[in-house]
């Protein structure tokens, strides 16, 4: 499934504690890991990078993986991008810390100019208030109950796919979460708002009857409202690990301008985010 996956590396502590997934990943497919670092025109790594980056390539190899580094410079997203077409990787995984730098470089501009260009799925996780120091703490699993929003678009259709593969490699639960639009749909208007909601649910059961069986635990949950601020109590409500969001790559620029639904769950969700990018 993710069988080479490429992680962004810039020696930050949220960018090395990322590597602690690859533990888990292993059981969806992980073979081989690509640590990719960007540096700056002119420059090279220095003799503590140097160290660090053994380090990491050594406790990768301890978990029973193949692991190369890739070390180049210029524009940080052309260059994963480049890195993530020439090595044919399975998914990007990125981690942000909220904060400073690593929030500008991993989940500012550089972030989302990958999400907005790459074919393939991106993993981001979120290690809000860390510090600078290396946090030696077990990660929780990643892959233990999904929210999963359905907005019944193509978007869907690729979640849908995916679902039963993650199921099968050790999703644990997987809730499929549908918000009924408050800027389209008026509770106050009785019977037809009813008409609306009664579709939503019936087209959500159906999709959970088609999942069952597959290996993980399926549920439907609705909420009214607005959508990304929806997403985002819901996360916390239904205690999900990790929200699996299908997002429109071209309408993803025009999002990062206006504060759009996808944009807006990426960035301020506290839990992890698995992005399948769909045109």
């Amino acid at each position: 499934m993710f069988e080479r996956i490429l992680f962004p590396l810039d020696f930050s502590e949220p960018s090395i504690r990322m590597l602690k997934c690859v533990k888990e990943l292993r059981g969806f497919g992980l073979k081989e890991v690509v640590l990719c670092h960007v540096a700056a025109a002119g420059s090279s790594l220095t003799t503590d990078q140097r160290e660090t980056l053994e380090r990491v390539k050594e406790s990768v190899r301890r978990e029973g993986c193949e692991v190369r580094e890739v070390v180049t410079e210029g524009d940080p997203v052309e260059q994963v991008l480049d890195v993530a077409e020439s090595e044919d990787v399975s998914l990007i995984a990125m981690a942000s810390s909220g904060k400073g730098r690593t929030q500008e470089l991993l989940i500012g501009s550089t972030s989302f100019g990958i999400l907005r260009s790459t074919s393939r799925p991106v993993l981001i996780n979120k290690f809000p208030g860390m510090g600078d120091e290396m946090g030696s703490e077990e990660q929780s699993p990643i892959f233990q109950k999904a929210l999963v929003p359905i907005d019944f678009s193509s978007c869907t259709d690729m979640c849908m796919m995916l679902l039963p593969e993650l199921s099968s490699r050790g999703l644990r639960e997987a809730v499929l979460f549908n918000v009924v639009d408050s800027g389209r749909s008026n509770i106050q208007e009785g019977k037809r708002f009813q008409k609306v909601l009664n579709k939503v649910m019936l087209d959500l059961d159906e999709m959970r009857s088609k999942l069952e069986g597959r290996g993980c635990r399926v549920s439907t949950h609705v909420h009214f409202g607005t959508v990304p601020y929806n997403i985002l109590e819901a996360s916390r409500e239904l205690d999900a690990s990790i929200i699996i969001l299908g997002a429109h790559r071209k309408s993803l620029l025009r999002e990062i301008a206006l504060g759009g639904n996808s944009e807006t769950v990426v960035r301020r969700s506290t839990i992890p985010l698995l992005v399948i990018p769909c045109d």
